[in-house]
């Protein structure tokens, strides 16, 4: 307990420190807006894209190269599916590990091949998020193409197969959970805790109403979330429903040392999953440190404050150095509007709560505290 706290004190004042002197310490990097999975909460595979206007890795090494110089810790390579950019993904991950950078990769496992899988081993990636969010009890209602559940658990077969004795690339599951599929998620643990994965992460899904977005304009740019409601009917929780989810959450909090050596991770539930916000699916403000220290960069070299401002350009990387453009004027208007809590669109988003601030950060140790107590007595 003592080394816990420490530590998240600790990481809590640097990402504070970070987040005072607009100081990027990691970056997100769209590789392509394209997609290969047909999910029912999320828009981004409706979206138009310019293919020919996505860079290239001739573009892209520069990008990097000045990236490292600005001293970015960790890159995860996004999408989309960035599978779709597969010999570019490999000279990124590549390019990353001979230059000490950490590479995070989310995937739907629609175009893992034992191949794919290979060469993301032999470049050096260092942590995969498998995307595991239903069961074969209720189809292709979530992810909208067919044999997802078998894919993701021939996936964590085939990243362990290939990493051998190593413990690199890291395994994580992740289940974005609503009401879609709450009821089947201590089933999705044990499949991932059966097929081996390192981690399982749960977490909740952001949902961004209409209202919000329209209210949301920040300099005159109107956010472009791609988690909405499907055909106007949101994703939220009944009262009953979200009574059922918080017992859920309870139940396997209580029993996550049966799963060792995997680990669950439920960040952004910890402490907000109460009833009033599960059914209005809304997240408690928080400084957004994602916004001060994540550089997010567009697959046209566009760099963003926020995953869901794709259109709020505050520089473009391929004519402007990192330092040019992140602490900005424009950047740090956006930052000021989301710390004074005049961004509605932030209260339904839960992505800053995986960068805490300090005084975050000193409420979960006390939650943890309370809870070793509450063992003792």
């Amino acid at each position: 307990m003592f080394e816990y706290a420490i530590g998240t004190l600790k990481r809590g004042v640097k990402k504070s420190y970070y987040s005072y002197t607009y100081t990027p310490t990691d970056a997100i990097i769209f590789l392509t807006y394209r997609c290969t999975s047909r999910c029912t909460a999320c828009n981004i595979w409706k979206r138009p894209v310019n293919i020919e206007e996505e860079l290239t890795w001739e573009q892209w090494q520069p990008i990097l190269e000045n990236l490292v110089k600005n001293n970015i810790r960790n890159i995860e390579m996004f999408g989309g599916d960035a599978l779709l950019r597969k010999e570019l993904l490999l000279r990124m991950i590549k390019f990353c590990t001979d230059n000490g950078i950490g590479t995070y990769f989310p995937t739907n496992s629609s175009s893992l091949t034992t191949e794919t899988v290979q060469g993301l081993v032999d470049a050096g990636l260092g942590t995969v998020y498998l995307s595991l969010d239903e069961v074969p009890e209720i189809g292709e209602s979530i992810r909208g193409v067919s044999r997802h559940f078998d894919r993701v658990k021939k996936s964590i077969e085939s990243f362990q197969k290939a990493r051998g004795n190593s413990t690199t690339p890291r395994i994580s599951c992740i289940t974005t959970v609503s009401s879609m599929n709450y009821r089947y998620l201590e089933q999705l643990i044990k499949v991932s805790h059966e097929a081996g994965a390192d981690e399982h992460m749960i977490r909740g899904i952001s949902e961004f109403t209409t209202e919000a977005v329209k209210i949301s304009s920040v300099n005159g740019v109107l956010p472009s979330p791609y988690f909405m409601p499907t055909d106007d009917k949101s994703h939220a929780y009944s009262h009953e429903e979200a009574k059922e989810f918080i017992d859920i959450l309870s139940r396997i909090w209580k029993s996550r040392q049966d799963f060792q050596p995997m680990s669950i991770d439920m960040t952004n539930l910890r402490g907000t999953a109460t009833i009033d916000n599960l059914t209005k699916l809304l997240y408690p403000h928080q400084e957004c440190l994602f916004a001060t220290t994540q550089v997010v960069i567009s697959p046209y070299g566009n760099v963003l404050p926020c995953l869901y401002y794709k259109n709020y350009h505050m520089g473009n990387i391929t004519k402007k150095d990192l330092s040019e453009i992140w602490g900005n004027k424009k950047h740090k208007e956006f930052c000021g509007q989301q710390q004074q809590n005049k961004i509605p669109l932030c209260d339904h988003c839960s992505i800053k709560f995986y960068h805490k601030p300090f005084l975050p950060s000193v409420k979960d140790v006390a939650r943890a505290a309370v809870e070793k107590a509450s063992k003792l007595f």
